[in-house]
């Protein structure tokens, strides 16, 4: 093994079908082997789980994500969870903004300058985007609830996916949102960026413009509208 590969290694790296001297394990066994000491075996119990699409089995991969501090046990996981499908949707739901530190607690200084639409940072929101179309229903209700942390996740998710998929009718729920927070800029300048994908924002966009003095709102405002006649 060169350097390179015991450095994957140490952060739970298994390639592909290595898994298959585990696939005697149970469910219970699997879920027992997410908190080995050795990453690779969490790799592979996470991996091996994505066969087991049940409640037990959802609970025991999102409580294993939010104490795991390796990449590819995390990576295994996530895919897991998709895999298992729309029964990881709520759990999920639950845990936006809730596992890590890597969220945006403010508006950052640095504008974001590609055309794209960046990959949330959540590693809950990162996974429900997978989903596409299937979280939505449920992304929506986190909006009408009174959590700024989860609602603030929530919009990066939603805007995601609509920015690949055009959803229209996402539109009038972000902007109430938008209207409802009206005292947190950290949501409006979220849900700014997440109209890049809607067309149909434009006149509400205008009108921030004329009504706001904060800098970097205005800048993501610039970016939403030019995304806008670039795309559309």
């Amino acid at each position: 093994m060169n350097q390179k590969e015991a450095q994957k290694s140490s952060r739970g790296y298994v390639p592909n079908g290595a898994e298959t001297e585990f696939t005697h394990c149970d469910c219970k066994e699997l879920i027992h082997l997410l908190n080995s000491k050795i990453p690779a075996e969490r790799s592979v119990a996470a991996r091996l789980l994505s066969n087991s699409s049940t409640q037990e089995s959802v609970f025991a991969l999102i409580s294993a994500l939010k104490k795991e501090t390796k990449l590819y046990p995390k990576l295994e996981i996530c895919n897991s969870l998709v895999n298992i499908g729309s029964l990881s949707i709520k759990p999920l739901l639950a845990q936006l903004g809730q596992i890590g530190s890597n969220q945006h607690q403010k508006i950052p200084a640095k504008e974001f300058k590609k055309i794209s639409y960046p990959l949330p940072r959540d590693i809950a929101a990162r996974t429900l985007v997978r989903f596409g179309k299937k979280a939505l229903p449920l992304l929506l209700t986190v909006l009408e609830e009174n959590k700024p942390k989860q609602i603030s996740e929530a919009i990066d998710a939603i805007g995601f996916i609509n920015f690949y998929n055009s959803e229209p009718e996402l539109v009038n729920p972000l902007q109430k949102c938008y209207h409802r927070h009206f005292n947190n800029e950290l949501i409006q300048w979220k849900i700014i960026r997440a109209m890049s994908g809607f067309p149909e924002s434009k006149t509400f966009l205008l009108d921030q413009q004329q009504q706001i003095n904060t800098l970097r709102l205005l800048q993501e405002i610039d970016r939403s509208l030019l995304l806008i006649s670039r795309f559309n």
